[in-house]
């Protein structure tokens, strides 16, 4: 079986799909031209253009298709730079996430599901212009807009993926993430701006906001990462969300200092910072109807009942002596 990963992780020729005749293409493969498309006036090279198996009108094709038809649109995401993940004929949600990816340059409906007006998108595709053409050849490039990721290596396009991004909401959080001294409140962006690859951590990292799976941070807190979920819009804190299958080596294509462009977004402006009391023990709960004691205050010991002196008799009093109660 051959994965989209191993493909995009190669040279861009190895990554290509074989040219292959027309009538293949009936057969479930895709027909390339042997010529490529000029490169733009930033030298970008386009794709060359495929035949692929055609849509009819009203159908299309979508988590849970299999079968040839499926593989020729597979190796077409993988000969474009996207990542469909294996190419074994089955339609998941990694294929799923790789069209979408698709139909946010193309401006179709989000759906995941290729119907005619992606099948033809894919066969005469061509990469939209670079957001910074004059910038260094090899960066990346987030588009709040679309809610894409462009990944750039030699100033061609090496990967293209789908994101998700900060959603404008208001949130707070305790920080730093072991001994949290301050309450920060602030909207859920993902600033504009030039960045750098800053911090790789392998695996599972715990944010005060949650977990996130191989971040590469490039903005104080803010990181690309893997996400169990990531929605067609913008849906998180700030940070970039990829699909699971290519953050698990996307961290293998960048490198600390690789620039990172971001083209779209808004400050993450903090609405408030409040500083966390520490080391401060909680007062005792207040007795039912009354105010609570003072913190650390000693219980007044309980008053002794007075005794009784008794007069020197020689013989015990007839009648014994009353003792007052408290």
């Amino acid at each position: 079986m051959v994965t989209a990963a191993v493909l995009l992780g190669r040279s861009d020729s190895s990554a290509h799909t074989a040219d292959v005749h027309p009538a293949e293409a009936a057969a479930g493969h895709a027909t390339t031209t042997t010529t490529t498309k000029p490169a733009t006036p930033g030298g970008l090279v386009q794709p060359p253009s495929a035949v692929l198996p055609a849509i009819p009108p009203g159908s299309s094709l979508g988590p849970g298709s299999s079968g040839p038809v499926v593989v020729a649109y597979q190796h077409r995401l993988i000969q474009l730079h996207f990542d469909p993940g294996p190419v074994d004929g089955k339609y998941g949600g990694e294929m799923a996430y790789a069209v979408q990816a698709v139909q946010k340059i193309i401006g179709a409906p989000r759906t995941g599901a290729i119907g005619p007006t992606e099948a033809w998108a894919l066969e005469h595709f061509r990469y939209p212009t670079p957001l910074a053409p004059n910038a260094e050849p090899n960066r990346t490039e987030i588009d709040i807009t679309k809610q894409v990721i462009t990944l750039y290596q030699g100033g061609q396009v090496r990967l293209i993926t789908t994101t998700s991004t900060g959603a404008g909401e208001l949130y707070c959080y305790t920080t730093p993430r072991d001994h949290p001294t301050q309450r920060v409140c602030e909207y859920a962006n993902t600033p504009s701006g030039r960045f750098t690859y800053t911090r790789f951590v392998k695996g599972w990292d715990k944010s005060p906001l949650g977990q996130l799976y191989n971040p590469f941070y490039f903005n104080g807190g803010i990181a690309i990462h893997g996400y169990d979920s990531v929605p067609p819009e913008p849906a998180s804190h700030g940070c970039a969300r990829i699909p699971m299958h290519i953050a698990e080596y996307f961290h293998t294509l960048v490198h600390v200092g690789d620039p990172v462009y971001v083209f779209g977004g808004k400050p993450a402006n903090v609405v408030s910072s409040t500083r966390i009391a520490t080391n401060t023990p909680a007062p005792p709960p207040a007795a039912p109807g009354g105010a609570p004691p003072a913190p650390h205050a000693k219980p007044k010991p309980k008053p002794k009942p007075p005794t009784t002196t008794r007069p020197p008799v020689s013989t015990p009093p007839t009648t014994k002596p009353v003792v007052p109660t408290t």
